[in-house]
């Protein structure tokens, strides 16, 4: 097959058109910014994203140039906000959209044209993909239809995340033998990175000997750290920046619990990841969470924003071996079971087929 994608650069896109690049398609990638991945043909538009009617048309205009030529066999648009706007205004069909998170819980209502544009691309798309069934009810409440929607998961690499020992990252941070928690998260308002550390600091009063590593960055970094400051947390704290994917995994093993509390979100890789690494977990009370944690049984789910829920099952997790492993087993067999990149990858590959079958 000849496959047209367009969406933002991105990690899980890039695993994504690889993927069917290997597989011996024809792929091409439509995207603002100059990048290189491997197998794909990289159209780069040497746009910068602005809300304004000039880039919207300017993007266009070169999108339906760039798809007359290639004349693929399906299009394919990641992200709806901005991208799949663009995308469906080509009028090519067949057209499939993927929903990433915001594009679907936010962005839809809070301006009234994004609300417009969203139900466009949604009412338009041949087949809409989501990574929760929370997601596809959304983008059904907003005019979907239930027959165009289909769970896809971006997947765990299962050759990559699997348990071991994170010897390493300890020794590297002098870490010892200490409980460690782990947030992977950017530094972004919506990730609420400072009940994190503030959670943490009540933590650190029962069990004085833990750590808290914090992988992510972003626009709110001046204030994390000015937090961690005034909590008097500094040697317990461990800012990493952003970790190289090839290396996630061995900071994930050295983390005794992760901790992903987001105020919205869809199916986080950054939760499925952990679980893959047989890293239990204590997650924020999000329909998509839920989908993935139960309870007592694999994890612990907490009120959104709830500070003192949160260190009380912090202090619970950290501080109970038997109690994580018991959750870390349940969680790689749940990946394994639910969350193999391949066999998503492979399922998308059926539906694109499909798309292509049709009269």
């Amino acid at each position: 097959m000849k496959i047209c994608f367009t969406g933002p650069e991105n990690l899980h896109l890039e695993r994504w058109v690889t993927y069917f690049a290997r597989k011996g398609h024809e792929v091409h990638l439509v995207i603002d910014t100059p990048v290189q991945y491997e197998g794909v043909i990289v159209h780069n538009l040497n746009l910068e994203y602005r809300k304004s009617p000039v880039y919207f048309l300017t993007k266009l205009y070169r999108l339906r140039k760039i798809i007359n030529g290639i004349k693929p066999d399906v299009l394919h648009t990641h992200y709806i906000t901005g991208q799949a706007y663009v995308s469906v205004l080509t009028g090519f069909r067949p057209f499939i959209v993927t929903i990433w998170g915001n594009d679907i819980y936010l962005r839809p209502h809070e301006r009234i044209e994004e609300k417009f544009f969203t139900k466009l691309v949604l009412k338009r798309a041949d087949m809409i993909t989501a990574d929760s069934e929370d997601q596809i009810d959304a983008a059904i409440a907003l005019g979907a239809s239930p027959e165009s929607c289909r769970v896809v998961q971006w997947g765990v690499d299962l050759n990559r995340f699997i348990p071991g020992s994170g010897v390493k990252v300890r020794e590297q941070l002098g870490l010892g033998d200490a409980p460690v928690l782990i947030s992977q998260r950017k530094f972004l308002p919506l990730y609420n990175i400072d009940l994190i550390i503030r959670a943490f600091a009540d933590t650190l009063k029962e069990l004085p000997s833990a750590h808290l590593i914090l992988t992510g960055g972003g626009f709110d970094e001046p204030q994390v750290r000015d937090l961690v400051n005034e909590l008097g947390i500094n040697d317990r704290t461990h800012f990493t920046g952003y970790i190289d994917y090839e290396a996630l995994t061995d900071y994930l093993n050295a983390a005794d619990v992760a901790v992903s509390v987001p105020s919205s979100d869809g199916t986080a890789m950054a939760v499925l990841e952990a679980m893959a690494c047989g890293v239990p977990l204590v997650v924020s009370d999000l329909p998509s969470n839920r989908e993935w944690i139960q309870d007592g049984e694999n994890g612990y789910i907490v009120p959104v924003g709830n500070q003192p829920e949160l260190a009380s099952r912090l202090i619970r997790l950290l501080g109970d071996r038997p109690l994580r492993q018991q959750f870390a087993t349940r969680n790689v067999q749940v990946i394994h079971e639910r969350a193999d990149h391949e066999k998503h990858m492979a399922r998308m590959e059926t539906y694109y087929r499909e798309l292509c079958d049709r009269p």
